[in-house]
């Protein structure tokens, strides 16, 4: 692809967004695996509508308030993504571990 050519690949959203089928840019700059769900908590003891859980293919979840920031890149576009580019756009905040799907 020329380079008059290039699109992005990373885009900015926010955690409670359209994340699904997408991989997420952590903090220290490395990917998630792919969403597969954004549940919003309605019983949340902050209230509805106040925070969401990301469920990744890897069966890991990560708890995010509303409007946390996030870059989000598709699977296809994942390797013409460089270390520096992953490094401008890791977010300064992060949710918190939600545990695994297998946790019982």
């Amino acid at each position: 692809m020329a380079k008059s050519e290039s699109r992005t690949v990373l885009h900015p959203d926010v955690a409670q967004g359209d994340l699904e089928g997408f991989l997420l840019v952590r903090p220290d700059a490395s990917l998630t695996g792919e969403v597969e769900h954004v549940q919003w908590e309605d019983n949340h003891p902050a209230g509805p509508d106040t925070h969401v859980t990301v469920s990744f293919d890897d069966g890991t979840n990560v708890e995010f308030p509303f409007g946390v920031p996030v870059v989000k890149v598709a699977a296809r576009d994942v390797p013409s993504l460089t270390p520096a580019q992953l490094t401008a756009a890791a977010p300064a905040r992060w949710g918190r571990d939600a545990g695994r799907w297998d946790d019982a």
